[in-house]
């Protein structure tokens, strides 16, 4: 069996130690996460923009389809491109392919602000110690562990006196 002295020793130092290795678990954890939420944060943007890329070809063919077939019915009905009516028409349709072209772009845009909102809060609530704190964390463990050393000095050093009386 070890003196007191000798164990609060090694106890000092396995709590050194364990908080040392908290502390990095620690920021190796919110590294961790930042990566993760980061990566999310990528595969959101680009899953929106392809939503929006593809919503955008479907109104363009959709807008195309509607000018052939308004070219084509005037076409049959012996009416020319550029007669006042006609001519309206595609302009129309080509103003109303626009507007939900810029539809689509605003709402992409508005998914990606917020995403990265989500994503930033999700990052605010990732929580790293700093190495200045991980450093006080081990500093504290250290001077509380030198403190159990100190105390076991004092009660070693009280019961060796008890034990060994002055002979007469």
């Amino acid at each position: 069996m070890c003196d007191p002295v000798t164990a609060a020793v090694i106890v000092g130092a396995t709590a050194v130690a364990g908080t040392a290795a908290q502390a990095v678990g620690q920021m190796q954890v919110a590294k961790a996460q930042t990566k993760a939420i980061n990566e999310q944060r990528s595969v959101v943007r680009e899953e929106t923009r392809q939503e929006a890329t593809s919503e955008l070809f479907d109104q363009m063919r959709a807008s195309r389809r509607e000018q052939a077939t308004i070219r084509t019915t005037a076409g049959e009905a012996g009416l020319g491109l550029n007669s006042g009516s006609i001519e309206g028409l595609l302009l129309d349709s080509a103003m109303q392919g626009e507007l939900q072209g810029s539809r689509t772009i605003a709402n992409m845009e508005s998914k990606h602000r917020a995403g990265e909102a989500e994503a930033n809060s999700m990052l605010s609530r990732v929580s790293s110690p700093t190495p200045l704190g991980a450093g006080l964390q081990v500093a504290s463990t250290a001077a509380s562990a030198w403190s159990g050393v100190g105390a076991a000095k004092i009660t070693s050093d009280a019961t060796t006196k008890k034990v060994s009386k002055p002979k007469r």
